[in-house]
């Protein structure tokens, strides 16, 4: 959780997680599939540790949680705008570290031009890369107006979901927590926008999950309930399809909701591995990116010169860079946690701020 508060490690580790099966997404199925078996994303959506969109949703959800849990267990309303008021910082430090990288990436040559790589990765980073495009497309239009055509990095398009439905989870709380009817209020609004297929209803399910959880604790009947809800979410997710639908947010919140209610569930992702891969779990969505465009697309043109088949290639290429991505990630991970710091200084100056304020209303009110 933000801002030092006790972590909920299972957190942790479903983010962890997720970012790997968006890794492996991107590589195998979506990047560098090996031949129209591992290109059949109808066939793969079903296996829902290698569905990237399954995975994505499932961040979200874990997002809604996390911003809301304390808040709605202790009503700390100065814990909720130093958490507000760090978001941005949060978020835009290691998008702007990354789109800067690829910025050099693509004029030092080792990310060649769109008709150098093969398809489907010949559809991005097609254009001239220029300062003022890294500044404006991070610092700006990946949280307001995203485009694929000026994106630095492909995956940066669940950014402004991210940032608009983190500042949606602040204003509800901040009307509703006092609510003897939140829950009720919680639960209608998640309807609302799964039935109009909106990301953000992920969002809203998470602090539904968060609340329900805070309200319901942990108990052996709540075991039993949690493992339902899993195996629910894991047939459900027979049903997949490639593109986005209200499958995709019951699955998710079923499964994060299963793993937030029952212990045992609990425990598979509080461990060390769990861990260590919530660490790097930003890091990681974030450097595959770069790593596929340049470490993988530049294996594949040497495995070609020596004689290998394209399938052959894609799948020694993609098997390589798993790991490249994940050190990749490593070494990304102390400028993502400097970006967690000074997000926590930046939410205190403003809490102490508005403190300031608070306090200067009366008196000049007296005078």
């Amino acid at each position: 959780m933000s801002d030092g508060a006790t972590r909920f490690r299972f957190l942790d580790g479903l983010r962890g997680w997720a970012a790997v099966a968006v890794l492996l997404y991107h590589i195998f199925i979506d990047g560098l599939p090996a031949g129209t078996l591992m290109a059949d994303r109808t066939l793969w959506a079903r296996v829902f540790v290698l569905n990237g969109t399954l995975a994505v949703c499932i961040f979200f959800v874990v997002s809604g949680f996390s911003l809301s849990i304390r808040y709605l267990t202790n009503g700390d309303a100065r814990g909720l705008v130093r958490i507000a008021g760090g978001r941005y910082v949060r978020l835009a430090i290691p998008i702007f570290a990354i789109c800067a990288i690829t910025h050099v990436l693509m004029t030092a040559g080792a990310i060649g031009p769109a008709d150098t790589r093969p398809a489907p990765l010949d559809t991005f980073l097609r254009f001239t890369p220029t300062l003022d495009g890294l500044f404006g497309f991070s610092l700006f239009k990946v949280f307001f107006a995203y485009s694929n055509a000026e994106s630095y990095d492909p995956p940066l398009w669940t950014m402004s979901y991210e940032f608009i439905g983190s500042f949606s989870v602040f204003a509800l709380l901040a009307l509703v927590r006092t609510s003897t009817q939140r829950t009720v209020i919680f639960g209608a609004l998640f309807l609302i926008l799964m039935v109009a297929q909106s990301y953000y209803a992920l969002f809203v399910g998470g602090v539904l999950i968060a609340d329900l959880t805070g309200r319901l604790g942990h108990s052996p009947s709540a075991n039993r309930a949690g493992l339902i809800l899993g195996a629910t979410g894991v047939t459900l997710s027979l049903f997949l399809t490639p593109w986005f639908n209200t499958v995709y947010i019951a699955v998710a919140m079923l499964l994060v909701a299963a793993v937030a209610t029952c212990a045992p569930l609990r425990r598979a992702f509080e461990n060390r591995l769990g861990d260590v891969l919530g660490w790097i779990s930003y890091p990681l969505y974030l450097v595959q990116a770069p790593v596929i465009y340049a470490f993988s697309v530049g294996g594949l043109h040497v495995l070609a010169a020596h004689g290998f088949d394209d399938a052959s290639a894609r799948f020694i290429v993609g098997a390589a860079t798993v790991p490249v991505a994940v050190l990749c990630a490593i070494a990304f991970c102390p400028l993502n946690d400097l970006a967690v710091k000074l997000a926590r200084r930046t939410g205190r100056a403003l809490a102490a701020l508005l403190d300031g304020s608070a306090r200067q209303a009366p008196q000049a009110s007296q005078v």
